[in-house]
């Protein structure tokens, strides 16, 4: 497989994002609601990938404004959301790592690199990390979100390769399985946690468990990788 540069996803691929739950948890928790917290993560989850798929293009801070009153509203609760809209940006914004990242992302020689990401540029401008990519590419500077073609077709354009010789690394069945494999690009799931793929979304190229196995998968395909 000829591949001549790799994207990757950001939160949930390079970057972790667990702390999610914490705002449905709070928002149960502070109203005293006798539902399951899934319920609210579920319709907060749906209203957020509808309102990122419809025109016209907001931000995700104008995105969140807009969803978590309805789902405040949904559960019969009269609250102000800012609270709510704050702590999704505090949970996105105070990010670390996964163990293996960075020691995978210097270990990609051969190729160029970079990231492609359903992120607003106050997300970016609070890592406290570098990352070693030619470029990170966020939904407000396309103004469209994954699993939108147009996302990938301007990280093609940066990188000046057809689709082929690209593969996406990504943690989202739907968000980077099925945008990218749409998009014409290769794609590698990273599934850390076993899920089932949602029945609509094409099989990836390849499935792994974790980032490291992208060092074995390029050894496979007899391209190099450095040492670190």
């Amino acid at each position: 497989m000829a591949i001549k540069a790799v994207i990757f996803d950001a939160y949930g691929t390079l970057l972790r994002n667990e702390d999610m739950m914490m705002i449905p948890r709070r928002i149960v928790a502070d109203h005293g609601l006798r539902v399951d917290v899934g319920d609210v993560w579920r319709m907060w989850g749906e209203l957020y990938f509808e309102a990122t798929q419809q025109p016209p293009f907001r931000t995700l801070r104008e995105i969140q404004g807009e969803i978590l009153p309805r789902v405040l509203r949904a559960f019969s609760v009269r609250a102000d959301a800012a609270l709510y809209v704050d702590m999704f940006f505090q949970v996105t914004t105070k990010v670390e790592l996964y163990p293996e990242a960075l020691p995978v992302l210097n270990a990609l020689t051969a190729v160029q690199a970079g990231i492609v990401s359903n992120a607003d540029h106050e997300h970016v401008a609070a890592w406290n990390f570098t990352l070693p990519v030619e470029f990170i590419l966020v939904s407000e500077t396309v103004r469209a979100y994954k699993p939108d073609r147009q996302v990938f077709q301007m990280a093609l354009n940066r990188l000046g390769l057809p689709p082929h010789e690209v593969l996406h690394v990504g943690d989202s069945d739907v968000d980077d399985v099925k945008g990218a494999k749409a998009a014409g690009l290769q794609v590698a799931w990273v599934n850390r946690d076993g899920r089932a793929r949602r029945h609509d979304v094409p099989p990836p190229d390849v499935e792994l468990r974790d980032l490291t196995g992208l060092l074995s998968l390029f050894q496979e395909w007899g391209m190099s990788v450095g040492q670190n």
